[in-house]
């Protein structure tokens, strides 16, 4: 004998969850929230508290570790981490400045990678997938192509981190192709910001 009591109501029964319910429910949305959180509340105090000079004066050996967090961090929203990347270049130089900025959104892109396979997961995705467009299943994301020459368009990191997670792509091989990538980014910023410095 069963209890059709309404504590023993199913889940079918009541119907499925609202989108704007799973969004809340998500837990790779809430994580993503919470970078952008962090992120905001980054670049903010990076510009209060004086710039990458004032932060070596204040952290001393310790100020280029901060500012690989603070650049990964920032490099995951929508703000752009080349703002606090260019004119830090201009305090450490050329090369280190590049070797920070590579480290920065080279650990930025696990971030992104992990947030968006995460969220996918929440919303099964590959349900979702087999309805799309037969061209756009068969895209190659995880070509080393797109992996790396598509990082060097204008949000191209974030589409290509986030397609990565979202479809994915091998750890290891998102991991290299972003490492490679960002090389020449690195060194383009890099002396962008020692420019600005010799015409000052």
């Amino acid at each position: 004998m069963t209890d059709s009591g309404p504590e023993h109501v199913t889940r079918d029964a009541v119907g499925p969850a609202s989108p704007w319910r799973k969004a809340l429910q998500s837990r790779g949305l809430r994580l993503l929230f919470l970078v952008i959180v962090l992120g905001i509340a980054f670049a903010v105090w990076f510009h209060g508290s004086g710039g990458a000079g004032a932060l070596q004066d204040k952290l001393g050996h310790a100020a280029p570790l901060a500012l690989v967090g603070v650049i990964g961090i920032v490099s995951t929203t929508p703000l752009p981490s080349e703002l606090i990347a260019i004119p830090m270049t201009g305090v450490y130089g050329f090369w280190f400045g590049a070797l920070i900025i590579w480290v920065a959104w080279w650990l930025a892109s696990f971030l992104q990678y992990y947030v968006a396979r995460r969220t996918a997961r929440d919303f099964n995705f590959e349900r979702a997938r087999s309805r799309l467009p037969r061209w756009l299943r068969r895209f190659p994301v995880s070509h080393p192509a797109f992996l790396i020459c598509a990082r060097w368009f204008p949000w191209g990191p974030h589409l290509v981190n986030t397609a990565a997670g979202v479809f994915g792509v091998a750890l290891v091989r998102h991991g290299w192709c972003a490492a490679l990538s960002i090389v020449p980014q690195a060194l383009v910023f890099s002396a962008v910001g020692n420019a600005i410095v010799r015409l000052w």
